[in-house]
């Protein structure tokens, strides 16, 4: 009876397959949904490629109107110095050197002897008289102009010319003092060259303070610093180097070079180029005895260095120097000098000439002019 109830029993419907047919039927719904919205989007966003697109007419566009080049910034205007007021003489001097492919000029000062004290302050009042002497008759042009006013013209005069360098030859104050330096280097700081093309070789009047005599408390030590503040006076840097040739100058060449001035003079000595001399005292020549007949007439004594000489007679030191240019085999080539206070050309040894300058104190100015073998003067 049991089995037949179960017979009789019908099977109930299969509930997995439905729900499975139903996961297709939304999935297939939402398929068809996507792509009618897709079909949609691209309907109204994509062009129509059956409307040409408009091109927008480029010739009616205005070209933008190119930028101002910018103005260029105006050239400064040249420095324009000033020709010196006082009509100075020049005293010209032709140096020809073998294979030299320039021609140089430079300019040579010595011996202005510029006094700016004229009453006590700097020099003691027992040396007024002294100074005020020396003011009215060594500082002093034929034409009656004193040393401190011709130095500003002779400034002028170098800024005005175009020098390859410049030297001043020693003696250019007759001694040291505040007042004198500050005119000195007022001036000195308006020249135009630069500073390795300007030589300053002191000399004794340049360092000295003896007219102060101890008393004004201006001493050897101020004037040496007041000397470094100008230049540096550094007697390691007193020559040019110019390459084809070199300018050897001698520092406070009253006296005999010490160890430093020396070694740096045997090194320009050594180097196989043209050397010039530049000295404030000159030197003795062994083959021209009107040097000698000068110096008796102008100084009445032997101002120079050589045998004979009260104050410069050499030492082994200073033949030591000496020999650099008296040798046969020198460099050098030619010595350049003042002191004398009267010009003078001539063999010192032969075939080494020695120019003794002028002094600037009765206006002229040196002009040196450094040319190829075979210059002929115009």
């Amino acid at each position: 009876m049991a089995e037949d109830k179960k017979k009789d029993k019908k099977p109930a419907a299969p509930k997995k397959k439905l729900d499975r047919d139903s996961r297709i039927t939304l999935i297939l719904s939402a398929i068809l949904l996507v792509l009618t919205i897709t079909g949609l989007i691209l309907f109204f966003v994509l062009p129509n490629p059956e409307i040409t697109p408009q091109v927008p007419d480029v010739s009616d566009i205005p070209e933008p109107e190119p930028e101002p080049e910018p103005e260029p910034e105006p050239e400064p205007e040249p420095t324009v110095y000033p020709a010196p007021g006082y009509d100075f003489t020049e005293e010209h001097v032709y140096i020809e050197i073998p294979g030299l492919e320039h021609e140089y000029t430079i300019a040579w000062v010595s011996d202005l002897h510029m006094i700016t004290d004229c009453e006590a302050g700097d020099v003691s009042e027992g040396s007024l008289e002294t100074v005020m002497t020396r003011y009215e008759t060594l500082s002093i042009s034929p034409d009656g102009y004193h040393g401190k006013e011709l130095w500003p013209e002779i400034v002028n005069y170098l800024n005005y010319n175009d020098f390859d360098a410049v030297i001043f030859g020693g003696d250019i104050l007759d001694y040291c003092s505040t007042s004198n330096m500050e005119v000195l280097k007022a001036e000195y700081d308006r020249l135009k060259y630069p500073q390795e093309s300007i030589l300053y070789l002191r000399a004794d009047h340049d360092y000295g303070t003896w007219y102060s005599d101890g008393s004004t408390g201006f001493d050897d030590y101020v004037a040496h610093d007041l000397h470094a503040e100008l230049d540096g006076d550094d007697n390691t840097r007193k020559y040019l180097d110019f390459g084809e040739f070199i300018i050897a100058g001698v520092n406070n060449s009253i006296k005999t070079p010490g160890a430093e001035q020396m070694e740096v003079l045997t090194d320009l000595y050594s180097r196989g180029v043209p050397v010039i001399a530049a000295t404030h005292v000159p030197y003795y020549s062994q083959v021209d005895p009107t040097l000698e007949e000068l110096s008796m007439l102008v100084r009445n004594k032997i101002y120079y260095w050589g045998l004979g000489s009260e104050s410069y007679t050499p030492d082994p030191t200073m033949w030591e120097y000496l020999n650099m240019l008296y040798d046969e085999d020198s460099t050098c080539t030619y010595v350049l000098a003042g002191h004398l206070h009267a010009a003078w050309e001539g063999e010192i040894r032969e075939g080494l000439t020695q120019h003794i300058f002028s002094p600037a104190f009765i206006g002229v100015i040196g002009v040196v002019h450094i040319v190829p073998e075979g210059y002929v003067q115009g």
